[in-house]
C-alpha cells in the first residue's frame, strides 16, 4: 500500500487538469470507462484513487519506483473487467 501514497503524491505534482464544474462519483465509475478517458481525466482519477488508499490504510510513504506498474496493472484489470467498477478494481490491484 506505501506505493499508493507515493503515486498520488507524484501525480498531484505533474497533473495539469483543467477546471471542471463537473463531480464524479468513482464507486460509479465502471472499467470500461476508462478506455473512453481522456488521458488528463484518467490520470486525475488514478491520482485520487492512490490517494484514497493511501488514505485508508494510513500509508505516509511515497514508491516512485512502483507508480508505473500499478497503474498498468490497474489497466490490464480493467481490461479483463470491464464491468467491474473501476475503485473496486483499483482496490483489488494495490491489495495484492
Amino acid at each position: 500500500m506505501t506505493r499508493t501514497l507515493a503515486a498520488a503524491a507524484i501525480a498531484a505534482l505533474f497533473l495539469t487538469v483543467p477546471a471542471k464544474a463537473e463531480t464524479v462519483d468513482l464507486a460509479t465509475v465502471k472499467c470500461s470507462e476508462l478506455a473512453d478517458m481522456k488521458p488528463d481525466d484518467a490520470s486525475f482519477m488514478f491520482a485520487w484513487m492512490l490517494g484514497y488508499s493511501g488514505g485508508q490504510t494510513g500509508t505516509t510513504t511515497l514508491d516512485l519506483t512502483s507508480m508505473e506498474a500499478v497503474g498498468t496493472e490497474i489497466g490490464e484489470y480493467c481490461a479483463a473487467n470491464p464491468e467491474v467498477g473501476l475503485l473496486s478494481a483499483a482496490t483489488e490491484v494495490m491489495s495484492q
